[in-house]
């Protein structure tokens, strides 16, 4: 009888391992299919959202490896990428950068751009699909990211009111854009500047 019983044990633990395999090979092989298709698509966002803070630009490049090495992020809090945009006319490059802060219901994700002396061009959601339907999700209206254009980045903390009602959403939308501007300050150097 004892011997049935840990037969029966054993052969529910193999069971139970081999579903637990198979399910592991399954979740496996659709990530593989999946995460090219969502990091093309991630790209593409950023892409259309260069353009359009930046139209006309003659395209851009990702330097976020170079300015980790050279310490230009340190500080930075939720930066992920900087991208250096070229002049579409030959001026100055520009500057984007994308940055992220805990939202109410996940990441509120931006991309900041800059012009060369750190003037902030424009203001794009790339995501922010877990915040408030209705009240969170004013962040990613117009209305509410032009208050940031023409802010220069020494100065954004307080400049922006937030949304009545969306507290957590617009204080991780400042927040966000608050670290890309440590991120172009140190960048730029504007910060040894301000300390001459």
């Amino acid at each position: 009888m004892q011997n049935n019983k840990e037969r029966g044990v054993l052969y529910s633990a193999v069971v139970l391992l081999l579903i637990s395999g198979l399910v592991a090979c399954i979740v496996a092989f659709v990530n593989g299919i999946t995460a090219p298709v969502i990091q093309k698509n991630t790209e593409e966002s950023i892409r259309q959202s260069i353009n359009l803070i930046f139209d006309g630009n003659a395209g851009y490049e990702d330097i976020t490896a170079v300015c980790q090495s050279e310490g230009k992020l340190n500080g930075a809090e939720g930066v992920a990428s900087v991208y250096r945009v070229t002049s579409g006319t030959g001026g100055e490059d520009s500057y984007c950068i994308l940055s992220k802060a805990v939202g109410y219901g996940g990441d509120v994700e931006l991309l900041v751009g800059f012009s060369c002396d750190g003037v902030i061009s424009g203001v794009k959601v790339l995501s922010a699909s877990g915040e408030t339907p209705g009240i969170g999700q004013q962040i990613t209206e117009e209305e509410f990211l032009a208050r940031f254009g023409g802010l220069s980045s020494n100065a954004v903390g307080t400049a922006i009111d937030g949304i009545s009602g969306a507290t957590v959403s617009s204080t991780a939308a400042v927040k966000a854009v608050n670290g890309a501007c440590i991120a172009i300050n140190n960048l730029l150097g504007l910060n040894e500047e301000a300390a001459q």
